[in-house]
């Protein structure tokens, strides 16, 4: 099966065709690859890159004094978000795809 795209505006549209039974305002974010486009249903529960109770928890484990913790969380967060891209730069440089349960197995969890 094959679809085209079309102008709307200033954007480029895709028909999902209907066979698929993907409704209307169904949120997904699309993601560029060798081989085209891939686009992956978001679901707004899915908090799997979420880690601020665990920077919080760091927090508290090492007696960072309350005055300083908005500070140092900021801090931590910034340096996980660098780490973040980090990781993505490398991933896209290998272009190596591969699951969510694969990367879980892997980093250990």
């Amino acid at each position: 099966m094959e679809t085209q795209t079309r102008r709307q505006g200033n954007s480029i549209m895709l028909t999902v065709p209907s066979k698929f039974h993907i409704g209307e305002g169904v949120t997904v974010k699309p993601k560029l690859t060798p081989d085209g486009i891939f686009y992956e249903f978001v679901h707004e529960d899915d908090d799997f890159f979420n880690f601020d109770k665990d920077i919080l928890k760091d927090i508290v484990k090492d007696k960072v004094p309350a005055e300083q913790i908005p500070d140092e969380f900021a801090k931590r967060k910034q340096a996980l978000s660098g780490a973040w891209k980090k990781l993505i730069k490398e991933a896209k440089d290998s272009s190596v795809m591969t699951t969510r349960e694969a990367f879980e197995k892997e980093v250990g969890l």
